[in-house]
């Protein structure tokens, strides 16, 4: 298997040779989590408990205020004007994705009554993108004409998922993009993952998403372990929105855009309801999803009343109306409370660096300090005068903040961990870094 160190959690496998929805999961993360926890003896323990000191952090479900803006651009990588997207298809996907993240959608009814009072509203908001890097006026959509047809594998055929194969969407010299810096867009990789067979073009997945990763990965990982992983989301090019003139060729397993609201619930820090366990000992984590056993991936919602896992006599049945569910999209309809609550921490905490992208608040770049692990002191490197900063744990919570007085700045009070220094300058601008307290 041609895998080095990846943190591609969130895989989201589609068909093979067998083009039965029924048959085949869309999503492989199980089999990466426990690939990964094998490589890296403690990963999977790792990333549970970081995943748990972000879903403890208390979240107001109540007020939460403001609402997040979230800059987007799509790159659609076409080797064929079939496979070069209208415009009109990525608005109405942008449209969809707010739809699901506000739940103002028009199936918020077709919500079973006992998960209406648990279906949410995020408060999170997805806009293209207006300026480009260099501060161009943009569209939020880049568009590349490239030598190779497929971004796909054969080796899906075997068993022998070749994530290399798919990184190459996200490259200019080997046939993608580049795409956009990663810290202020949401970046959106539109492209063909398919392979051919014997003369069939066969598809291979329909989406992927990097996880949370910033500012450091579990410390049990090695430095590097994720060198050549553009952040960012992949979405197959006909699962794009619900007015997609190609998605015929996807056998009816998605018609409804929703491909991509589920990766962006992987890409905010959202797992699998199952928690990618085939029995009832799987859980998301999040205390408002009712344990359930794999769900069918099928072209039909499942039976309303289906319960795989009875854990008390007042036990919901499964929610297969929700968007981290393998259901078929057409049948999802929302996020829970604790789901949003998880999300827009996460968001503040992890992805907060995208929220000040947006044009109309200050913009956060980056700084320099030395030494990224430090025991004491950091010192900050630049031409720039700061006035304070401020230090937040993982959870993102603030554990310093202080006036700057020089270019030396004492840790010695923080335990040990990852932290995000985040330093003001005379304007009012904010610059980040992230360093490492042994």
């Amino acid at each position: 298997m041609k895998l080095k160190h990846h943190f591609i959690l969130s895989l989201c496998l589609a068909f093979t040779l067998n083009l039965s929805a029924q048959s085949t999961p869309k999503c492989g993360q199980r089999a990466y989590i426990d690939y990964l926890d094998h490589k890296y003896p403690g990963f999977k323990s790792a990333s549970d408990k970081q995943f748990e000191m972000v879903k403890r952090k208390p979240a107001d479900l109540t007020v939460r205020n403001p609402i997040y803006h979230i800059p987007v651009v799509f790159h659609i990588i076409y080797y064929s004007e079939k496979q070069n997207i209208a415009d009109s298809v990525i608005s109405r996907q942008l449209e969809i994705l707010n739809q699901a993240y506000r739940n103002s959608h028009p199936q918020v009814n077709d919500t079973r009554d006992e998960f209406k009072p648990l279906a949410a509203d995020a408060e999170i908001e997805f806009y293209l993108a207006s300026k480009d890097p260099e501060g161009n006026p943009s569209n939020g959509i880049t568009r590349t004409l490239s030598t190779e047809k497929y971004f796909g594998d054969i080796g899906i055929l075997l068993g022998i998922f070749d994530i290399e194969q798919i990184e190459r969407i996200k490259y200019t010299t080997q046939g993608g993009f580049d795409g956009w810096p990663s810290n202020e867009y949401l970046n959106v990789w539109v492209a063909d993952m398919g392979f051919s067979f014997l003369g069939q073009d066969l598809f291979a997945i329909l989406g992927l998403a990097t996880p949370p990763r910033f500012p450091a990965l579990p410390d049990n990982w090695p430095p590097g372990a994720i060198d050549g992983i553009k952040d960012g989301v992949i979405v197959q090019y006909q699962a794009i929105g619900d007015n997609n003139p190609n998605v015929s060729d996807l056998l009816d397993l998605t018609t409804k855009g929703r491909t991509l609201v589920h990766e962006v619930g992987h890409y905010l820090g959202l797992r699998h309801i199952n928690g990618d366990e085939s029995d009832c000992s799987g859980t998301d984590g999040i205390d408002d999803t009712p344990n359930m056993n794999f769900s069918e991936q099928g072209t039909e919602c499942p039976t309303a009343l289906i319960n795989s896992c009875v854990d008390s006599l007042n036990d919901l049945p499964d929610m297969w109306e929700n968007y981290m569910d393998y259901s078929n999209d057409k049948c999802q309809t929302l996020f829970t409370y604790g789901q949003v609550g998880h999300m827009r921490k996460v968001l503040k905490a992890q992805r907060d660096s995208l929220l000040l992208s947006n044009p109309s608040v200050i913009l956060k770049t980056k700084m320099q300090i030395y030494p990224t692990i430090a025991q004491e002191d950091l010192y900050l490197y630049s031409s720039e005068e700061y006035t304070d900063y401020s230090i937040f744990d993982l959870t993102g919570n603030e554990v310093i903040r202080q006036k700057i007085t020089s270019e030396r700045i004492s840790i010695r009070e923080l335990i040990q961990g990852y932290y995000v220094i985040v330093a003001t300058k005379r304007d009012g601008t904010l610059q980040q870094a992230s360093f490492m307290k042994q």
